[in-house]
């Protein structure tokens, strides 16, 4: 066959995803969609449940026999290798354990049955190679990934195939080589949420401390609460005239800790003209509704600026607490812990008023920042160093899977 991405050795071919195969083909929703869900059955496999070569059982979903029978077509069996075609997780995959079978998969997810010919964890692993993965997601213009993708997409693939006992001994390598290095992975995981949790519990320690000495007062008494405002028309399809930032929750993503680089900007003469408030620099943003607010971001606001309504700005009372202290003690504050539990999270002025802050003096208040600023960026030092490692060992899988696939292991 003619050769696609590179030279293979002698004895390894360049095949087309669907010549490797008996089926490719995506799932289906059941009748009632997720009512039809049961607490036991036949397993119904999502997109959330299919990772890169690992299979995760949490929120598996279960339909009954009526309704699996409604999906004959897309019934797993021993071997499949199970793609995600849309989503966060998009080509991503995974071979189902057989303890999980019967099974059917839903719309989000392609069946794909290798031949007798196909060791099934060798496609696995190829197509979770960085450099296979590209091919399913390169759309080519302006450097784009696709977000979903077709049957057509996948039975394009380009594989490079060896003989089947040459397939197991690649397989049985790998197996070995990629296990220590997802053992190592998981440890140095463990290790960022270990010290997220050491860095919260310090955190809390250093304002707990100060309660026997100090008044403890809630903190709406000592803040003044600015929630954001709605997105002026005149910024709809962005705008960009001016020095005065106007941010959007999104951009709390920006930076560990301050609000920068805005999409938006205007002048004092368009805030006149358009009367758009602005919220005074020294605050302390939060989110205030959605999603956002379980990620428990804090940031401050480096300049007089404008945000939209799914902010929160607390700006300090600097007779009785600075900005700095705020900042230092929303640091220790858990927004799951006061989100509403409606429909759409969201924090109020209402849980403002449940936290409690103790009233350092002046003096006192700068060693509590000082503490504080010591301690986080103490772990953050120590997560970049675990970050790099991470990044290290997700290099050497790459390069190794790299070498399998060209034959070199």
């Amino acid at each position: 066959m003619e050769e696609v991405l590179y030279k293979l050795p002698d004895g390894w071919e360049w095949h087309k995803l669907k010549e490797l195969t008996t089926k490719i083909g995506s799932g289906a929703t059941p009748k009632g969609g997720e009512k039809a869900y049961k607490s036991s059955g036949i397993s119904l496999i999502r997109s959330l449940n299919v990772h890169d070569c690992f299979f995760k059982e949490e929120k598996l979903a279960f339909i009954d026999d009526e309704q699996a029978n409604g999906l004959k077509n897309v019934v797993v069996e021993s071997g499949d290798v199970l793609l995600n075609i849309t989503g966060a997780s998009i080509a991503r995959c995974c071979i189902v354990p057989n303890e999980f079978l019967p099974a059917r998969v839903n719309q989000h997810v392609t069946i794909i049955r290798p031949t007798e010919y196909v060791d099934s964890k060798f496609l696995n692993y190829l197509i979770v190679n960085p450099k296979f993965k590209s091919q399913l997601l390169w759309q080519g213009a302006g450097g784009a990934t696709r977000q979903a993708l077709t049957k057509a997409m996948v039975e394009e693939l380009n594989i490079p195939i060896p003989s089947l006992p040459e397939q197991k001994r690649i397989v049985e390598k790998l197996d070995a080589l990629l296990s220590r290095i997802d053992t190592a992975i998981e440890h140095l995981q463990e290790s960022v949420t270990l010290a997220d949790a050491l860095s919260k519990n310090g955190l809390s320690e250093i304002f707990e401390s100060l309660k026997d000495s100090y008044a403890v007062v809630p903190l709406s008494s000592v803040v003044k609460i600015n929630s954001g405002i709605a997105l002026p028309k005149l910024f709809k399809n962005g705008f960009s005239d001016g020095d005065i930032p106007f941010f959007k929750v999104a951009q709390m993503n920006n930076h560990h800790e301050n609000m920068v680089e805005p999409e938006i900007t205007f002048s004092e003469i368009i805030a006149k003209e358009h009367k758009i408030k602005l919220f005074p620099k020294g605050s302390t943003l939060i989110p205030k509704r959605g999603g956002a607010i379980l990620t428990n971001k804090k940031r401050m606001l480096l300049e007089d600026a404008s945000y939209d309504s799914n902010i929160m700005g607390l700006k300090a009372n600097e007779a009785t607490i600075s900005d700095d202290y705020l900042f230092a003690f929303m640091r220790t504050i858990d927004l799951a812990n006061f989100v509403d539990a409606s429909t759409i999270p969201q924090v109020n002025n209402k849980h403002i008023v449940q936290m409690q802050i103790p009233l350092a003096s002046t003096e006192k208040q700068a060693n509590v920042v000082s503490r504080v600023n010591l301690l986080v960026k103490k772990v953050e030092t120590m997560n970049s160093e675990i970050q790099r490692q991470l990044n290290d060992l997700q290099a050497l899988k790459s390069s190794i899977l790299d070498s399998a696939f060209k034959g070199a292991l």
